[in-house]
């Protein structure tokens, strides 16, 4: 009976060793750190590139000066009414850090370092004109910031129909003088990579005539 209980005892102190060394050997082991980098906000905001187009509906005030902020449409004229300076201040044609430029200077008769902020809030709308004969006859949208050429104003009318003459479409544009330029344009030439797409620019007017004509 005494050799039973200390066999037990033994057999009892062995397995809480046992217990305890294998409890002193867990390692507990955090997952890393991941060291990806985050992935980067897409950016936005208007390209440095883009020059001001009157009707272009903008937001100007000067920083930490809510009394001057203001929203206004280029004037026809290419100009913006500034209440504060009780003056108009031309902007069209500049960049938007140009405009910036030219009102801070205006904003120093009152403000030490007058910090300008200058957004666009809606893009004046631009347009050609397609007729004659393509699939949808009408005005085409220049996206904003874009440029649109001559083969992709006549797909997003269309496209030319098969009775429509590609070698001979003609572009109708008034110049900053007020004159009247005809331009005539091979789209087979440009289909077939002969010479560049075409470049349009806004109120040009596209026709493309009969080819049995």
């Amino acid at each position: 009976m005494l050799l039973r209980l200390t066999k037990f005892l033994g057999l009892f102190l062995m397995a809480l060793a046992l217990a305890a060394c294998a409890t002193k050997g867990v390692e507990v082991i955090s997952a890393p750190a991941s060291t990806e980098a985050p992935t980067p906000a897409p950016k936005t905001g208007v390209s440095k590139s883009y020059r001001l187009r009157i009707r272009d509906q903008v937001r100007v005030g000067v920083i930490d000066e809510p009394g001057t902020l203001i929203e206004r449409r280029i004037s026809t004229d290419g100009t913006i009414d500034i209440p504060f300076l009780k003056e108009t201040v031309p902007v069209a044609g500049m960049t938007i850090t140009e405009a910036q430029a030219e009102i801070s200077k205006r904003y120093r008769r009152y403000f030490r370092e007058p910090q300008v902020a200058f957004t666009i809030i809606n893009y004046a709308e631009r347009r050609v004109y397609v007729s004659g004969y393509v699939g949808k006859p009408g005005p085409v949208t220049i996206p904003p910031e874009e440029t649109l050429t001559l083969g992709r104003a006549l797909s997003m009318a269309g496209g030319v129909l098969p009775r429509g003459n590609r070698d001979g479409v003609t572009i109708k544009r008034i110049l900053p003088s007020g004159d009247r330029q005809v331009i005539t344009k091979d789209m087979s030439r440009i289909d077939s990579g002969e010479e560049p797409d075409f470049v349009l620019e806004d109120e040009d007017q596209i026709y493309i005539k009969d080819s049995r004509i």
